[in-house]
């Protein structure tokens, strides 16, 4: 199993209001790169999205809201299993958060999207920090 990780980032927004907020799968539309996403379309429990290229990803939840600081979606659409953990952690009035993906990936595959899968969770990291206001 392949890990991949964004950097954890700080936000001014409380750790509750945060999960509440990504709860919510429609609300990852404007924090995903919007030159490399077409027809984000969903719900508040199941997501999908064409990236670069035209490989459609869903997203769907698996818990109706964060067990502890994780809430897990299940991906499908990809080439390979794999799911996403969206993690936020309380820091003092404000939160940090981040986002890991575990792939199934053999080494070819790895290869190849590893490092798209970098920049696009990085994205994602600094897209909550603009938005919540990093501190």
């Amino acid at each position: 199993m392949t890990e991949i990780r964004s950097r954890e980032v700080e936000v001014s927004l409380s750790a509750e209001d945060l999960k509440a907020h990504l709860c919510d799968l429609r609300n990852l539309e404007p924090l995903l790169p919007q030159d490399k996403v077409r027809g984000f379309s969903g719900s508040e429990d199941e997501v999908a999205f064409k990236i670069q290229g035209g490989l459609e990803i869903r997203l769907t939840r698996t818990a109706a809201e964060f067990d502890r600081d994780t809430l897990r979606l299940q991906g499908g659409g990809a080439p390979f299993p794999f799911h996403l953990d969206l993690k936020v952690t309380a820091d003092g009035a404000g939160s940090r958060a981040s986002v890991l993906c575990e792939a199934d990936l053999n080494p070819f595959l790895r290869m190849m999207v590893q490092k798209p899968l970098e920049a696009l969770f990085q994205h994602i990291a600094g897209a909550v920090q603009d938005k919540f206001g990093g501190s």
